[in-house]
């Protein structure tokens, strides 16, 4: 049998008196085994916690929100007299409401580009920095990007919901 050495702590890249608290060590250098820790927030377990105790208080409010509402359903559908408007469900009428205005432009061309510029947004991203940090001033434009299509979205719900009449003519609610 052979005999184990030592490793010989002159070559590895790390020094032998740090202590680390990561599931594994890699023997490469980290920039951020120095960094002060006071804003960070290990993933693993605290991270995990929280997202699960987030989880679980949600989960618990949506039980209690169902509990003390009644959410019925309409009666069955009758093909001898459809309602008017027929309207969509209400995570669809932002779209449907889109297409009211241009079949070609709400049905096809503005879904197709925000699909295309959810599957392209990771790749966009060129420059370095804010990771881990929610409303980075460096992703700014980003983010007021994503609230403007959001916002645009959940405007155009509320008008197919509250504003749309008979024929889909434009009414107010009140």
């Amino acid at each position: 049998m052979s005999q184990i050495e030592a490793p010989d702590y002159e070559r590895l890249p790390v020094k032998p008196d740090k202590t680390y608290g990561l599931m594994c060590v890699v023997p490469t250098r980290s920039e951020a085994v120095n960094v002060q820790t006071e804003k960070q927030v290990l993933a693993w377990p605290d991270g995990l916690i929280r997202y699960v105790l987030l989880f679980l208080v949600l989960f618990m409010v949506l039980a209690v929100i169902s509990l003390l509402f009644n959410a019925p359903l309409e009666e069955p559908a009758n093909a001898l007299h459809p309602p008017n408007p027929a309207k969509a469900p209400w995570y669809f009428l932002g779209l449907q409401e889109m297409v009211s205005y241009s079949a070609f432009w709400g049905g096809v061309g503005i879904p197709t580009m925000l699909v295309l510029l959810a599957i392209a947004a990771p790749y966009l991203e060129s420059k370095p920095g804010g990771e881990g940090v929610w409303f980075h001033s460096s992703r700014s434009a980003a983010n007021w990007i994503f609230l403007g299509i959001m916002g645009t979205l959940g405007l155009l719900t509320l008008i197919g919901t509250l504003f749309r009449g008979r024929n889909w003519d434009f009414v107010l609610p009140w």
